[in-house]
């Protein structure tokens, strides 16, 4: 595929709106994709993956710049982020007089002062708090997201997916998880545009994530909520699980949320779930006692999903993140009374960072003796686990 000097004008002009604090990057990187519906497939692949690389390695990139000449300032970024991941530069770009020896030995030099490219106060908090296991986390954290895809049991099997997307030369491989449903893409494709896709076959999942609805342990019949819905991709692998059998209430703040959830139930061929909008904390109270499984995938910090929202560590600062704790704590103590007794309940974040997650079970546990915890899960990328960095702790109600 040619790298043209007008595609990287483009991704370069989108990563320069990405310093702004109020623009996030998903949206920027989608408009960018939107506005260029000419862009071959290689082409669209080629910006995404550079453009999150820019993203993510912004502070060693500013001070490459800062220290050294890269040539045309349009595009100094590009060419100072293909050095520091090791991409080859097109034949059109003259980088004759880059030193790029020089330039790796800054880049060494640099890394461990610049903290691998994270904010100083974020480096150090995970430092503190995650001890001397971080520092391969942070790095695991600074590589591209792998795509993963979670087959829909409701309507189809993984080799019927397997089969169908090869037809459109979309290549995957079974990854062996406890729901037996997630598939790892290995080659360049145009995933939504699938006949797969527009059946309802599958959803855009990480296979880290997808081990959360399992630890619930739900089972066809039973009375399940999901409190922090969202958009539903956990709400929609509960109806696959519980086989679109029993009574499943997908609760959330924001109403847009739930009506995409509603779309995508609909396209999954899922009816058994249930929408409600959180207005108040009576929405919650009336819901007292009537659950035999209740799902708390709290807000957090994000800091689990690096690789794939690398400009969550230029939005966060230490006051977001004792906000989001106040907020766990609050929504734990409160959705849990939707539980019934002998009833299960999973609190669930997409965190790396103890104070958002064993220190909350810690504490709720010690303000209700009447739980007690069955069985934690942590998947920390680079030390044990190979997807994103996720918690989970099941609770059982006593009385």
């Amino acid at each position: 595929m040619p790298i043209t000097r007008q595609l990287i004008l483009a991704l370069c002009e989108c990563v320069e709106q990405t310093y702004n604090p109020n623009l996030h990057s998903d949206k920027l990187l989608t408009q960018l994709l939107q506005s260029n519906p000419h862009w071959e497939l290689d082409e669209r692949q080629y910006v995404v993956v550079n453009f999150y690389h820019m993203v993510r390695f912004r502070r060693l990139i500013d001070y490459l710049l800062e220290h050294h000449s890269f040539g045309s300032e349009s595009i100094a970024k590009w060419a100072a982020c293909s050095l520091i991941v090791g991409q080859t530069w097109p034949e059109w770009f003259d980088h004759s007089e880059i030193d790029e020896q020089s330039m790796q030995s800054s880049i060494a030099r640099a890394e461990a002062d610049l903290k691998l490219s994270y904010p100083n106060w974020l480096y150090e908090l995970c430092e503190q708090q995650i001890g001397e296991q971080w520092p391969v986390i942070a790095a695991a954290l600074n590589q591209p997201a792998e795509q993963y895809l979670r087959v829909n049991t409701l309507k189809t099997t993984l080799p019927e997916v397997i089969a169908l997307l090869a037809k459109d030369n979309i290549q995957v491989v079974e990854i062996a998880l406890p729901s037996h449903s997630a598939l790892k893409v290995e080659s360049n494709s145009h995933l939504f545009r699938s006949s797969a896709f527009q059946s309802g076959f599958f959803e855009m999942q990480d296979a880290g994530s997808q081990q959360i609805v399992p630890f619930l342990q739900v089972k066809p019949g039973q009375k399940v909520v999901d409190a922090c819905a969202g958009a539903g991709g956990k709400t929609l692998h509960l109806a696959a699980l519980m086989e679109n059998r029993g009574r499943l209430l997908a609760m959330d703040i924001h109403e847009h949320k739930l009506d995409t959830l509603k779309q995508r139930a609909k396209r999954a061929g899922v009816h058994v779930i249930e929408t409600r909008a959180i207005q108040s904390s009576k929405t919650v109270k009336r819901q007292k006692d009537k659950f035999d499984r209740v799902l708390l995938d709290v807000p957090c910090s994000g800091l689990g999903v690096l690789r794939r929202n690398p400009d969550t560590k230029w939005h966060l600062n230490l006051e977001n993140i004792d906000t989001l704790i106040a907020l766990q704590t609050e929504i734990l103590q409160r959705y849990s009374q939707m539980c019934n007794v002998g009833g299960k309940l999973v609190y669930a974040t997409c965190s790396i960072l103890p104070a958002e997650n064993e220190h909350q079970v810690e504490r709720f546990l010690e303000n209700n003796p009447n739980w007690e915890l069955e069985e934690s899960m942590t998947l920390l990328p680079g030390i044990s686990s190979e997807f994103d960095g996720f918690y989970a702790a099941r609770l059982v109600r006593k009385n």
